[in-house]
C-alpha cells in the first residue's frame, strides 16, 4: 500500500481555513472574534521583546479576550497586585526578574491576586532544560517560539468556560487539531503553520508533499553524498538548493538554513568544509524525516543515506553498549594513527546485525576511509557515541 493510501486511512483531514492561508474572504466574526466578550477572560502578558509582545497581543485580542501586556517581571508584579487575571504568559528572559522568578513571586506574594491563575512560560525553540524542569517550577504549560496562533488559541480554549466558546464546534475542533499537530511537529523543528501557508491551508496537499519528502530521502541524500565525495560542486549545489526549497516549503526552517550553508559552501569550492559538516546536516535531516514520518503514520524506518555495502551479516545483534564500546575502540585506534587497525575494526562491526541508522553511519565511515577523509570518519563515529 502506498504512503498516500495509508495517509487516507490514518488521517482523514478537511482543508483548514485559517486567517492568512487563503486569498478568499473569511468569516470575520468567526475568525477575529473567537470568543464572546460576555464575562471576559483576562490575560496578562510579560515580555521584554516589543515586537514579540505586540504580535502576541494581536493574536490574543483577536480571540475576544481582554489582554494587558507589560515589558518586565517588575511591571507584571505591579499588575497582579492590582487586578485578577485568568491566564499569565511569562517570557523566560526579562531584565532584572526573569520568567521563573516572576512566577515564584506571583505564587509567593500575599498581595498577589493571581495566585490561582494559570501561568505559561514562553521559551525559545532551543533551551537547555527539559520540560519537566519548568513543570516542577510550577508552570501550567509551555509555549515555544515562534508562537503559532492556533497553539495559543488552543491554550485559551482549554481554559475559558464553555459558555464563552462560540457555537461553531467545527472551528473549535479545527483549532484543537491543528494546534496538536503543530506542537507535535515542533519537536522535529518543523513549523506546521508556516508550512501550511505555502499550501494555502490545504492540509491534504501538505501531507502529500511531506510524504514524498520522506519517501525520497534515501535516494536524494545518497545522491548528494556521491556528489560530495566525487567533488562535483555544481551537482552538490543544485541538490542542496532543491532540498533547501523543499524544507522551506514544509516549514523546516532550521534544516533549510543548513542546506543554505551547504549551497554557499559549494559556491565557494569548499566541499572539504561541506564534508566536515555533513554529519550535522544528516542529523537534522533525519530528525525532520523521522518526525514527519511518525506524524504521517508511516511505519517504515529511516534507513540509509548511502548504499549499504554489507548485505550479509552474522545474524548477531549488538546492544547499544556493545556498539558504543566498539566505536570508542575504533576512535582510539584513529587517535593513535592506527588507521589500518581502525578499518579492520569497522569491517568487523559491519558484519553484525545492525539497526538501519547504525548501518548507515558505519557505511559512511567506510566511504570516508575509502576517500582518505579521516576527519569525516572521526566526526561520524563521535556522533554515534
Amino acid at each position: 500500500m502506498s504512503l498516500l493510501d495509508r495517509l487516507d486511512i490514518v488521517r482523514k483531514k478537511r482543508d483548514v481555513e485559517l486567517t492568512g492561508f487563503e486569498d478568499k474572504p473569511v468569516d470575520i466574526d468567526k475568525q477575529l472574534n473567537l470568543y464572546t466578550r460576555e464575562g471576559q477572560f483576562y490575560v496578562l502578558l510579560a515580555d521584554a521583546d516589543n515586537e514579540e509582545r505586540l504580535e502576541i497581543e494581536r493574536m490574543i485580542d483577536q480571540t475576544g479576550c481582554f489582554i494587558t501586556s507589560v515589558s518586565s517581571g517588575m511591571e507584571c508584579m505591579m499588575e497582579v497586585t492590582k487586578d485578577k487575571y485568568d491566564l499569565i504568559l511569562l517570557a523566560r528572559t526579562m531584565p532584572r526578574m526573569d520568567g521563573i522568578q516572576t512566577l515564584r513571586n506571583i505564587k509567593g506574594s500575599d498581595q498577589s491576586k493571581c495566585r490561582d491563575a494559570k501561568i505559561y512560560i514562553i521559551l525559545d525553540e532551543k533551551v537547555d532544560e527539559p520540560d519537566i524542569y519548568f513543570e516542577n517550577e510550577g508552570f501550567n504549560g509551555i509555549i515555544r517560539k515562534p508562537i503559532d496562533k492556533a497553539i495559543l488559541q488552543n491554550v485559551i480554549i482549554s481554559l475559558v468556560p464553555n459558555k464563552m466558546l462560540p457555537d461553531d464546534e467545527d472551528l473549535i475542533d479545527d483549532i484543537r487539531e491543528i494546534a496538536e499537530d503543530a506542537e507535535t511537529l515542533k519537536g522535529c523543528d518543523v513549523r506546521l503553520i508556516e508550512g501550511l501557508k505555502n499550501f494555502k491551508g490545504d492540509m491534504d496537499a501538505y501531507m502529500r508533499f511531506a510524504g514524498e519528502f520522506c519517501d525520497d530521502y534515501e535516494i536524494r541524500s545518497a545522491d548528494m553524498l556521491d556528489d560530495l565525495y566525487s567533488g562535483k560542486a555544481v551537482g552538490y549545489r543544485e541538490k542542496a538548493r532543491a532540498e533547501r526549497e523543499a524544507a522551506r516549503k514544509l516549514g523546516a526552517i532550521y534544516l533549510a538554513d543548513i542546506f543554505d550553508d551547504h549551497v554557499n559552501m559549494s559556491k565557494d569550492d569548499s566541499l572539504d568544509v561541506a564534508e566536515g559538516n555533513w554529519q550535522s546536516l544528516i542529523t537534522e535531516w533525519e530528525s525532520v524525516i523521522t518526525g514527519l514520518s511518525e506524524w504521517l503514520g508511516k511505519t517504515t524506518e529511516v534507513s540509509n543515506s548511502t548504499d549499504v555495502l554489507i548485505l550479509k551479516t552474522n545474524g548477531i545483534k549488538l546492544s547499544k553498549k556493545d556498539i558504543k564500546e566498539r566505536v570508542e575502540d575504533i576512535l582510539s585506534s584513529l587517535e593513535q594513527n592506527e588507521v589500518e587497525d581502525a578499518e579492520i575494526k569497522v569491517e568487523r562491526l559491519a558484519q553484525y546485525e545492525l539497526e538501519a541508522n547504525t548501518r548507515r553511519k558505519i557505511d559512511q565511515v567506510k566511504h570516508a576511509f575509502d576517500k582518505e577523509k579521516l576527519n569525516v570518519a572521526v566526526d561520524i563515529l563521535k556522533g554515534m557515541l
